[in-house]
C-alpha cells in the first residue's frame, strides 16, 4: 500500500522514484517555504532601501552578473569535489548572510549580504541539478525533475503570502526565516541523502581520467546539440526576467502600497498553478519530443506577456499569470532532463553551470534594459513578447522543419563525441 495515492490519479508519474528523490523533494519544499527575499527583492530595494527604478534595474543586473563566476565555479566544484559537499557548504554559507541581515538591518550591510547569499545559492544550483540526475534513471528522469520542480513551487505557493504580510513591518523576520529554513533543509540533505555514486560509473566507463581536463566550453564543442539548445534558452530567460522585475514595478504603479500584496497574490497563484498542473502536464507530454515541448512553451509565454502589456484589472492579471505558468511548466520539466540525458555524468555540473550562465545572462539583460525606461512598462512587455515569438519561431524551425535530420545529426555527433571522450 506504500505510495498508493501516488500510483493512481494525477500523481501517478511520480510513482517508483528513488527514496532520495522524495527526500530531495521534501528538502526543496522546506527551503522554498522560507523564500521571502528573492520574490520581493525589487520591492525591498525600491520601498525599503530607497532605490530608484533605474538603480534597482542596475542592481538586479549586477546581482545576476556576479552570479556568473559563482555558477561556473560551482559547476566545476560539483564535478571535482562532489554534489553533496558543494550543495551543503554553499547553502550553509548563504543562509549565514541572510541571518546577518536579520541581526544587523543596515543598508550598507544588507546590499552586499543579499549579493553574497545569492551568489552562494547560485553556486549550489549545479549540484542540485546534477544530484537529481544522479539519483534518477533515463526512464524516470523527467518525472524526477518534475517532482523537484513541484516541490519548489509548493513552497513558493505559501511563502509569498507570508512575505506580503511581513513586508511592511517585519523585514528583519523575513531575512531570519529565509536563512533558517535553508539551514533546516540542508540538515535534511546532510542526514538523509547519500553522495551519488556517479564517480564509480565514470570509472567503469573509462572516462574518469579525462574528467579534470575538459572545461564546459570545450565539452560543448564536442556536443553541439547541447550547445544549440542551451543558447536558445537565452531569449526565454530574457523575457522571463520581467516577471520578477517589471511586473512588480507595474503593480506598484497601478496599486500603490497594495502592489506588494497583489504581486504576492499573483506569485502565489503561479505556484498554486504549478502544484495543480505540473503532474498533469508531465503525464501528457512524457512521450513528446522534448524540444518540441520547449518550443511550444515559447508561444505560451508570448500570449501571457501580451496580456500583461494590455490588461489593467487584477482578475485579468491573474489569468495572464496562469497562462504564463503553463509555459513555465512546459519548459522546466523538459529542459533539465534533456540536458541530463545527453550529458555524461562526470560533466553534469559543468554543463548545468553553463546552461545557468546563459540563462543568467538573459536574466541580467532583461532588468537592465527595462530599467532604463521604467515608465514604458507596457512597451517593454510588448517587446518581450516579440522576443518570445522570435524564440518560438526558432524552436519551431528546429523541432518541425528540420526535426528528422536535426535529430539524426545530433545523435550521430554526440555518439561520436562520447567515443572520443572515452
Amino acid at each position: 500500500m506504500r505510495f498508493a495515492l501516488i500510483r493512481k490519479g494525477i500523481f501517478s508519474p511520480y510513482a517508483n522514484l528513488s527514496r532520495e528523490i522524495y527526500i530531495l523533494f521534501a528538502a526543496r519544499i522546506v527551503t522554498c517555504l522560507g523564500g521571502f527575499i528573492q520574490p520581493l527583492l525589487t520591492l525591498i530595494l525600491t520601498q525599503k532601501l530607497g532605490f530608484s527604478a533605474a538603480e534597482t534595474g542596475s542592481f538586479s543586473a549586477l546581482l545576476i552578473l556576479t552570479q556568473a563566476p559563482a555558477v561556473i565555479l560551482g559547476g566545476k566544484l560539483t564535478d571535482w569535489v562532489g554534489r553533496k559537499t558543494i550543495l551543503v557548504s554553499c547553502q550553509i554559507a548563504g543562509s549565514f548572510f541572510y541571518l546577518v541581515c536579520a541581526l544587523f538591518p543596515y543598508k550598507f550591510l544588507i546590499v552586499p549580504c543579499i549579493m553574497l547569499a545569492a551568489d552562494l545559492y547560485t553556486a549550489a544550483a549545479p549540484a542540485y541539478e546534477a544530484m537529481t540526475a544522479d539519483l534518477s534513471t533515463p526512464e524516470n528522469r523527467q518525472a524526477s525533475y518534475s517532482l523537484i520542480y513541484l516541490g519548489i513551487n509548493i513552497g513558493l505557493a505559501v511563502s509569498p503570502l507570508f512575505a506580503g504580510l511581513l513586508f511592511q513591518n517585519y523585514l528583519r523576520l523575513m531575512f531570519f526565516l529565509d536563512g533558517a529554513t535553508t539551514l533546516v533543509s540542508t540538515l535534511i540533505i546532510i542526514f538523509a541523502i547519500r553522495e551519488p555514486d556517479w564517480k564509480e560509473r565514470s570509472k567503469s566507463s573509462g572516462q574518469e581520467q579525462r574528467r579534470g581536463n575538459i572545461s564546459a566550453f570545450q565539452l560543448l564543442r564536442l556536443f553541439p546539440g547541447l550547445l544549440f539548445v542551451i543558447l536558445l534558452t537565452f531569449a526565454y530567460t530574457f523575457t522571463y526576467s520581467q516577471w520578477s522585475f517589471l511586473l512588480p514595478l507595474q503593480f506598484g504603479d497601478f496599486y500603490g502600497k497594495n502592489g506588494a500584496v497583489n504581486y504576492s497574490m499573483m506569485t502565489a497563484l503561479n505556484s498554486l498553478t504549478v502544484v495543480l498542473f505540473t503532474s498533469v502536464l508531465t503525464g501528457l507530454t512524457k512521450r513528446r519530443r522534448p524540444l518540441r515541448v520547449i518550443a511550444l512553451s515559447g508561444v505560451v509565454f508570448s500570449v501571457s506577456f501580451l496580456m500583461f502589456a494590455l490588461v489593467r484589472s487584477m482578475p485579468l492579471f491573474l489569468v495572464a499569470g496562469a497562462i504564463f505558468t503553463f509555459g513555465e511548466i512546459l519548459e522546466s520539466i523538459h529542459l533539465r532532463p534533456y540536458l541530463a540525458n545527453h550529458t555524461p555524468p562526470q560533466y553534469l555540473g559543468r554543463i548545468n553551470s553553463f546552461a545557468m550562465f546563459v540563462q543568467g545572462t538573459g536574466n541580467a539583460m532583461g532588468p537592465l534594459l527595462a530599467g532604463v525606461h521604467p515608465g514604458a512598462g507596457g512597451l517593454s512587455l510588448y517587446l518581450d513578447v516579440s522576443g518570445g515569438i522570435c524564440l518560438f519561431g526558432r524552436g519551431r524551425y528546429v523541432c518541425t522543419g528540420q526535426k528528422g535530420e536535426a535529430n539524426r545529426r545530433m545523435s550521430a555527433v554526440e555518439n561520436s563525441a562520447a567515443e572520443r571522450i572515452r
